[in-house]
């Protein structure tokens, strides 16, 4: 009688399954994370330098030494610098270097000073302390990496309050080239590259002990996203292309890498990324017809949109590049609703696999439908929050609501939350509908738990 050899121990079917399960998981992690780095890194730049001309140069730069204006005006230059526009000029004084206080880097209106304890020009003080109109500083990367400059003390909102810059904080420089060949170096922020990274690695630690190697792999998505838009999507924008077309196909891109990624190729995810697509179809088409019914100008409200017109000479198409934002701002509630369907069909269809589809589809309708009101209510509130300041501004000046909801400014923004609300819900029966095709389809695709059926 022959006796059955035991599988070796760690080998059986089940432990074999999780095994190439764990390390098809590490490939795609590995691969996604190889992918992105290699595009960030050496993807050409896609711009053309033409593109760039006349445009103000941003640098990282560390503070050397604060200085502030002295009390007699005098003909000498101020350090590199060429006397700015009127409206960010200070008055010409001479530099007079400020004492480091006793904490440390910091600056005392001991010395220097209009002699009334100021110090600044403008008298603008900050936390006690005065804040100089002018600084030192060392420029630390590109070309000019280990050159220092005089630059001028401005901050995110120009001159009207001045950060408190110290020697050795990490600041950002903006380089202006003047009409005679010179150039003006400005002092507009700080460097907060350092807190974005530690942001990051404490959201990929999170990501990881809630949601595992999916969680990490959704991490690499969202970066891949990023990269994918910075260095792909918004060049060939520059270069000319279409908007709307370009947004749609890059949102099906998207759609596609992060499921692949964060899901992998399962039923699910195939229904999911059929029903985000045609969500953004018709939100682009409905967006591309009320931009013509509304009429609105080219700038859509936005300074943004007025700044860059003047910058390009009119070379992009400025109503396109707004609607392909209409289709962004939808993309990943889209997305949201579209798997959040697929699974929840995919489940009770495991749960009762005899279910009619008829009845399938409505009971996942039940959940869709439940889903939508919290979903509709983000994508509103995430177009209120960023329109929040310009819609208070706005009611301080009319006190008719219909005029004031009427302007291009506002309306722009009701537009764009309600086209992103109806591409939302339309992606909830098609994907509901689409799921259910597929899942009585032969032969089975692997369940979202791995397993085949």
């Amino acid at each position: 009688m022959s006796r059955v050899r035991p599988e070796p121990r760690g080998e059986s079917g089940p432990d074999r399954r999780a095994g190439a399960d764990w390390d098809r998981k590490f490939v795609v992690f590995a691969l996604a994370v190889l992918a992105t780095f290699l595009l960030a890194a050496f993807l050409p730049d896609l711009v053309p330098a033409k593109a760039r001309a006349g445009l103000a140069q941003f640098v990282h730069a560390r503070v050397i030494s604060v200085v502030a204006a002295s009390p007699e005006p005098t003909d000498e230059p101020l350090g590199s610098f060429v006397p700015p526009a009127s409206d960010r000029a200070m008055p010409s004084a001479q530099a007079t270097p400020l004492e480091s206080s006793s904490t440390g880097g910091g600056t005392s209106s001991s010395s220097g000073g209009t002699g009334d304890g100021t110090g600044a020009d403008d008298g603008t003080e900050q936390g006690g302390e005065v804040v100089p109109p002018e600084a030192t500083v060392e420029i630390l990367e590109g070309s000019m990496a280990g050159q220092e400059a005089q630059s001028l003390v401005q901050g995110p909102s120009g001159s009207l309050e001045l950060p408190d810059f110290r020697p050795g904080d990490d600041v950002v420089v903006e380089i202006d080239q003047q009409p005679d060949g010179t150039s003006m170096y400005t002092i507009v922020d700080r460097w907060r590259l350092p807190l974005f990274g530690t942001l990051v690695a404490l959201l990929a630690v999170l990501a990881a002990a809630v949601a595992g190697w999916r969680g990490l792999r959704a991490i690499v998505s969202l970066a891949l996203t990023l990269v994918l838009t910075v260095r792909l999507f918004v060049p060939l924008v520059i270069l000319g292309w279409t908007p709307v077309p370009l947004a749609v196909a890059f949102g099906i891109l998207i759609t596609v890498l992060s499921f692949a990624l964060t899901q992998g190729f399962t039923r699910p995810t195939i229904a999911a990324i059929l029903g985000t697509s045609f969500g953004l179809l018709l939100a682009g088409i409905l967006a591309a017809v009320v931009n013509q019914v509304s009429m609105f100008t080219p700038a859509q409200g936005s300074d943004e949109v007025v700044y860059l017109q003047q910058a390009t000479n009119g070379s992009i198409d400025l109503s396109g590049l707004l609607l392909a934002a209409v289709i962004f701002g939808g993309l990943g509630l889209m997305n949201d609703v579209a798997i959040s369907q697929a699974v929840t069909l995919d489940e009770l269809h495991a749960a009762d696999p005899q279910m009619p589809r008829l009845e399938l589809f409505r009971r996942t309708m039940n959940v869709g439908t439940a889903h939508l009101a919290a979903t509709v209510n983000t994508l509103v509130f995430a177009y209120l929050g960023t329109a929040l300041p310009l819609v208070v501004l706005l009611v301080l000046q009319a006190s008719n609501a219909g005029a004031v909801i009427s302007l291009e400014s506002v309306s722009v923004e009701i537009v764009r939350t309600i086209i992103g609300a109806i591409g939302i819900i339309a992606v909830v029966p098609l994907t509901t509908a689409i799921a259910a095709r597929l899942v009585y389809r032969r032969p089975a695709l692997r369940r979202t738990d791995g397993r085949e059926r």
